[in-house]
C-alpha cells in the first residue's frame, strides 16, 4: 500500500500552516450505517441545530478561521463555504443530513465533529499521487490524481463517490491551519480506528506537508 500526497507551493506559500490527512483503506466492507452511528449524526445535527439556533455561523471561531483561510488562499474566495460550512448552513435551517452509507456518514459525523471537510471517495481507478492545489471560486482547492480532478474542498466537484462495491477508498480530511501536526495525527488516530471498527480492512495514512 501507497499514499502519496503532494500540496503544491501556491497554497503553502498562501497558507503555509495548511494541512491535509489522507488515508488510503485497502479491503474495506461499506454497507448501510449500524444504528449507532445514524443515531450519533442525528442527534450530533439536532445539536448543533440548537447550538445555532440564535447565534450567526459566522460568529463562531471555526468558521471565522475557514471564512480567514479562504480568503488568504485568494481574496475571490471570500464568502465562500467550505463543504463543513455548507453542512452547518443546513443543520440551521433545520435541514438534516440523511444517512447515505456508513463511510459517508462516518465522514460526515467527522465533518462535523471536529469542524473539518472530511471526503471519501472508492480508490479503485484513482492512479498516481493525489495533488492538492488551488482552484476556482467554486472548487477552492482542487484533488486530482493523474490527469483527473476528483474532489475539491467545497465538494463541487466529487467523483468516485463510495458504494456498496468499493473495497479500496481514499477519505482526505482537510485540516484547520491552527490544527498543529501532533494533533492532526490524533485526530487522524481516532477517525482511522472507528471506521475500521466498522468497515474492517486496513490503511496506511499520512499528514502532508
Amino acid at each position: 500500500m501507497k499514499l502519496n500526497v503532494q500540496i503544491d507551493s501556491g497554497v503553502l506559500k498562501r497558507v503555509p500552516s495548511f494541512k491535509v490527512g489522507a488515508v488510503l483503506y485497502k479491503g474495506i466492507q461499506i454497507a448501510d450505517s449500524p444504528q449507532m452511528l445514524k443515531g450519533r449524526l442525528r442527534l450530533f445535527q439536532e445539536a448543533l441545530f440548537f447550538d445555532y439556533a440564535d447565534r450567526s455561523l459566522e460568529d463562531e471561531p471555526v468558521n471565522q478561521e475557514w471564512r480567514d483561510t479562504l480568503a488568504n488562499l485568494n481574496p475571490s474566495f471570500a464568502g465562500r463555504q467550505t463543504s463543513h460550512t455548507r453542512m452547518l448552513t443546513d443543520i440551521q435551517q433545520n435541514r438534516y443530513l440523511e444517512p447515505a452509507d456508513s463511510a459517508t456518514d462516518l465522514s460526515r459525523f467527522f465533518s462535523l465533529k471536529y469542524a473539518m471537510p472530511v471526503h471519501i471517495h472508492d480508490a479503485r481507478n484513482l492512479k498516481g499521487p493525489i495533488h492538492i492545489a488551488l482552484g476556482d471560486s467554486k472548487t477552492l482547492i482542487t484533488v486530482s490524481a493523474g490527469n483527473e480532478t476528483f474532489g475539491s474542498l467545497s465538494q463541487y466537484i466529487h467523483h468516485h463517490p463510495v458504494s456498496a462495491d468499493t473495497k479500496d477508498a481514499l477519505q482526505l480530511v482537510f485540516f484547520r491551519p491552527s490544527v498543529s501536526k501532533n494533533e492532526a495525527h490524533r485526530l487522524l488516530e481516532a477517525l482511522t480506528k472507528m471506521f475500521e471498527q466498522i468497515h474492517g480492512g486496513e490503511h496506511v495514512s499520512a499528514v502532508s506537508p
